[in-house]
């Protein structure tokens, strides 16, 4: 049987693969029914397009991080607590005045080694000001 110490594991493995923009990796990681909800609680499924969404995040956002301070596991789901960071490349250009940091909290849930369940509270207006201010 899985412990809450597998579970946070394999989550902590997702996010290091996300923070070294390792697609195949994030995706190697996924259940066949995983489930994303974003930070406005739309949910996706679907690897073909975890793949697009993930190749589509680290072309716009090249040193995306996500930075965990805190854990908490449970015995059905693990929360994690930090800041996720980025910076919006504007015609291929990193520019310092683009970068942005915010608080960001993650839940996610992982059976037999794979992700079934990932979702990102934050809040992300800062981000859609900059894409705005660079359209």
């Amino acid at each position: 049987m899985a412990t809450d110490t597998d579970m946070k594991d394999t989550i902590l493995e997702f996010v290091e693969r996300i923070n070294a923009h390792d697609v195949d990796g994030i995706l190697d990681m996924m259940s066949d029914d995983y489930r994303f909800i974003n930070s406005a609680g739309d949910t996706f499924r679907g690897k073909a397009f975890m793949r697009a969404t993930w190749r589509a995040q680290f072309v716009q956002y090249p040193d995306f991080q996500i930075r965990i301070d805190h854990v908490l596991a449970d015995g059905g789901a693990v929360g994690l607590f930090g800041m996720a960071s980025g910076t919006l490349t504007r015609d291929g250009e990193i520019l310092d005045e683009n970068h942005w940091e915010i608080p960001s909290a993650f839940l996610g849930i992982a059976k037999d080694g794979k992700m079934v369940h990932w979702q990102v509270f934050s809040d992300t207006s800062m981000v859609f000001d900059l894409i705005k201010a660079n359209e």
